[in-house]
């Protein structure tokens, strides 16, 4: 990837991610919990994959990109790929993938709820305020 593709790219996924960040200022996290919870997860991705095409690589497409920076990360410790990186960001990154986890680890739960034998937990109803507050203070940290 060249350096401007690159930029462009990296620009790209930021302005996505900042248009979920925008939606989730602008409705009511306290009776839109689901979908607060969907555009957090949706935000932590973009931004993920925004940092793996910093770093150089074609983002995946897959909705747990904190994996594939992990795997970024572990190949520079091994010296599998040369990208000169101080160790602080290295530290930065590691941890921002482990937050990005608990969002993506959400799965489908803020779009479809969670299925039991007897029915379907919305996720409005499956979302407490307080679970939303820790998942947007995830995202944000």
């Amino acid at each position: 990837m060249s350096g401007m593709d690159n930029l462009r790219l990296v620009e790209g996924w930021i302005r996505l991610a900042l248009e979920d960040w925008r939606l989730i200022e602008s409705i009511d996290y306290t009776r839109y919990k689901g979908a607060t919870v969907y555009h957090a997860q949706q935000f932590v991705e973009k931004l993920c994959k925004a940092i793996i095409a910093a770093l150089g690589f074609e983002p995946p497409k897959t909705h747990k990109p904190s994996w594939e920076i992990d795997s970024i990360l572990t190949d520079i410790r091994l010296g599998n790929v040369k990208l000169s990186i101080d160790s602080e960001v290295i530290e930065l990154l590691e941890k921002m993938s482990a937050l990005a986890k608990t969002l993506e680890d959400e799965g489908t739960r803020p779009r479809y709820g969670v299925r039991h034998r007897d029915g379907i937990i919305p996720p409005d109803d499956y979302y407490s305020i307080d679970h939303v507050k820790l998942l947007l203070n995830d995202a944000t940290t």
